[in-house]
């Protein structure tokens, strides 16, 4: 399959440096709630603020007639928030640790890649509010939502062939932060975080669909919200969409790593 040998390398090194990214996702985490008095319980309550944000505006003042819409918007946020901060993490990852490339002999990609592991323990300590609103709507919690990891797999994929592509621009192009946040607020709209593919208009659909992160939200909505596995079909064909991100990311940065020491 095409970019075997750059995915197996990069599974490789990620195994053979695994004692080097625990220990930046700990400093991460640390780093990230230091000082905090509720700490690591931020990342639960902080998704959970803005789903019951959301769901008031939309369920209530805007009159949105669907089942239990808090359960539907969080499962939607979940994997968004996860993709969000990120590609939005990983923008500046090669300019911090500059000084570090010198001294520590580790491939380069393993900064960003230790940005999305730290985020991935915040999405499944984030999972901790999702049931307990599933619980307290009387929801209960789907024998589908074992199936978690399928989804995972295809938005871990995504979401670092992103992350190394816009690192990689942000050592060359510093503009690239501005136009990040744009082109973030705008995949925002285009992923139905809001809403279901049924409001969208019919020709719009397979035009968005072509975003992994569309069926990444759509699965994990299905298995927590539906009580639904993935279809077959779709689950491949976004995981293949993921998988050549991910390659293009990979192929992208390894052939810009060398030039990165003249840039940063």
């Amino acid at each position: 399959m095409l970019g075997t040998g750059l995915v197996s390398e990069f599974v490789e090194q990620m195994y053979a440096y695994r004692e080097y990214l625990k220990q930046s996702v700990t400093r991460d985490l640390r780093k990230r709630y230091k000082r905090s008095f509720l700490g690591y319980l931020w990342s639960m309550l902080h998704p959970l603020f803005m789903m019951l944000i959301l769901a008031v505006v939309f369920a209530n003042i805007m009159k949105s007639g669907m089942k239990d819409y808090a359960v539907f918007l969080f499962t939607g946020m979940l994997p968004w928030v996860y993709f969000n901060s990120t590609t939005q993490g990983c923008l500046g990852t090669i300019r911090a640790n500059a000084s570090l490339m010198d001294h520590v002999s580790v491939p380069k990609y393993i900064f960003p890649l230790s940005i999305a592991w730290s985020n991935l323990v915040n999405f499944f300590l984030s999972l901790v509010p999702l049931v307990i609103v599933m619980l307290a709507l009387g929801r209960g919690l789907p024998l589908a939502s074992l199936g978690l990891p399928l989804v995972l797999l295809p938005m871990f994929f995504f979401t670092v062939g992103i992350s190394l592509l816009f690192a990689v621009s942000n050592v060359f192009f510093e503009d690239t932060q501005h136009l990040v946040g744009v082109v973030m607020q705008a995949l925002y709209y285009l992923c139905p975080v809001l809403y279901s593919r049924e409001m969208l208009p019919e020709w719009l659909v397979p035009y968005v669909t072509l975003n992994p992160m569309f069926g990444v939200i759509e699965q994990m909505r299905g298995m927590y919200y539906e009580g639904a596995m993935p279809d077959v079909q779709s689950y491949c064909f976004n995981l293949l969409g993921s998988y050549l991100v991910l390659v293009i990311g990979l192929w992208v940065f390894k052939r810009a790593d060398e030039k990165f020491i003249y840039f940063v």
